[in-house]
């Protein structure tokens, strides 16, 4: 690549990020020197403000030993001078100056700490008269700092003041004390084309101006924090995917930016934020859940009808998105009892139910014992209409006289009759039987289990998604299968009729 082409190469004054570098974010604050400074410096305006000038003195003293930049002396000085410690006030204005001694104001600052150590009367700063002390005019506003930072590293830095006189001239990285007002930096390599920015300037703030000259853009901070944390953050284009979860934070071109953020079972967030150069901007969001929710049924019989509220919700296992709020679950099989139980859907969140249908009881036993109860009435109608035959033939007789003592008639009409008897009671104890097969149920009910609710992985528009990839316990998951079931033992009473005796018969099945 020729010079030339070189310098053709578009160019960038990267962020003017307060406190962070590219790449530095606010997870760990402690861990970045600048940002430790940045700390100690924003406590140590808050005393001055609240005229703790003692703790705010030992606050900026701090920001200096995180980062060594003499406007932390300077401000330590004025906090010092402020609680009426001259001599600490004179010793931190000289370390101001043998840190920086080409200072534009160095000529003020040396004046003031003559005065300071000057044995003679002088008015304050707030106008009383303090004994001991000459005059002192230095500003009493706090220094900010403009800390330079380049890639490449070799780039060369101007910092102008607002009529255009150079304040500092230096190759990055550097820093340079400035006062309030407004200063443009330049920065300029010859690889790549010359650019500036300009930065307003308060007092007692720490400037980082990060100089990204292959990016093309000015940067500025921003920071991102959800009320639930995991968020999925995206800027500009969502096809380009996830930047980061919150909280989340990095250096952004300055300009408008659309920003959405996403977490399953909660609304996206879609917002627009401007960023300026320099900002340090931060915006915090409230996640709201989505107004869904997603049952999801599994069942031990394959196919099992689900019904939610009376209409039919689908085969199981079954996964589909329902409105939040209390309903009625049914489900049901052919040859199973009904289960039914009331469920909570959540908003954003995957309700399961893991059901196993019990088999209904079987009726056969009581459709044999009414058979055979049925055969028994017939066969003891029979019997009892041979007896009263028999009977009638023999009246006839011996109202004529011809019925003889040993007459066989007379013993076969007792044993139809006996018969008959026999044929009624034994019909009479089947027929309870009979009654208890139809209404006694010995298996136990169908039963479920409903899991704490789950929030959303994935968009519940589209649930697809198996049990554990939703995040449920599989632990007692039930197989599929066609349960059946045996009623146990059970016993036959048939009777036994033949032209010459009758009797029960008795049968034992397994």
């Amino acid at each position: 690549m020729t010079k030339n082409d070189q310098i053709a190469r578009v160019a960038t004054i990267a962020a003017l990020v307060l406190l962070s570098y590219t790449g530095l974010s606010f997870a760990q604050p402690r861990d970045n020197p600048i940002e430790r400074a940045r700390h100690h410096m924003e406590l140590g305006q808050e005393s001055f403000a609240k005229g703790s000038f003692e703790d705010a003195h030992k606050h900026f003293v701090d920001a200096y030993a995180a980062s060594p930049f003499p406007a932390f002396l300077y401000n330590a000085g004025l906090a010092a001078q402020k609680s009426q410690d001259f001599e600490l006030a004179a010793k931190m204005y000289r370390r101001y100056l043998d840190e920086e001694p080409n200072a534009p104001d160095a000529a003020e600052v040396e004046i003031t700490i003559r005065g300071l150590l000057a044995d003679q009367p002088t008015e304050t700063l707030e106008g009383e008269t303090s004994p001991g002390v000459p005059e002192v005019t230095i500003e009493t506003e706090m220094k900010s700092l403009i800390s330079v930072r380049t890639n490449p590293h070799n780039a060369s830095i101007r910092i102008l003041d607002k009529e255009g006189n150079e304040v500092s001239v230096f190759e990055g990285p550097a820093a340079h004390t400035v006062i309030r007002g407004t200063y443009t930096v330049e920065a300029s390599h010859p690889d790549y084309r010359t650019v500036q920015t300009d930065i307003n300037v308060t007092p007692g703030q720490v400037y980082i101006v990060v100089v990204e000259m292959s990016q093309g853009a000015f940067l500025g901070f921003l920071h991102i924090k959800t009320d639930v944390p995991g968020a999925r953050v995206y800027v500009d284009d969502k096809e380009m995917g996830s930047m980061g979860t919150t909280p989340w934070g990095n250096v952004l071109p300055s300009g408008k930016h659309n920003i959405w953020v996403e977490k399953p079972g909660y609304e996206t967030i879609e917002t627009e934020v401007e960023i300026n150069i320099g900002d340090k901007q931060e915006i915090v969001l409230t996640m709201e859940r989505l107004q869904v929710g997603v049952l999801h049924v599994k069942a031990n019989v394959s196919g099992s009808s689900v019904y939610l509220d009376g209409k039919f919700f689908g085969a199981a296992p079954v996964e589909e998105v329902t409105t939040p709020g209390q309903h009625k679950l049914k489900v049901t099989a052919e040859g199973m009892k009904d289960y039914e139980t009331d469920v909570e859907i959540s908003c954003g969140q995957t309700t399961k139910v893991l059901v196993r249908l019990n088999p209904k009881p079987s009726r056969t036993s009581a459709w044999v014992s009414m058979g055979f109860a049925v055969a028994l009435f017939t066969g003891g109608g029979i019997a009892g209409g041979m007896a009263l035959k028999i009977d009638d033939e023999l009246d006839f007789d011996r109202n004529r006289g011809r019925l003889a003592d040993d007459d066989p008639r007379i013993l076969h009409g007792f044993l139809w009759a006996l018969g008959a008897d026999i044929a009624f009671g034994v019909g009479a104890i089947v027929t309870g039987m009979c009654i208890y097969y139809f209404l006694r149920d010995p298996l136990p009910p169908s039963e479920g289990k409903l899991y704490d609710p789950k929030d959303l992985t994935e968009n519940p528009d589209l649930p697809g998604k198996t049990a554990k990839e939703q995040g449920a316990d599989d632990s007692d998951d039930v197989e599929p299968s066609q349960a059946t079931h045996t009623a146990g033992p059970r016993i036959l009473v048939a009777p036994l009729l033949t032209p010459d005796a009758a009797g029960l018969g008795l049968a034992v099945v397994f």
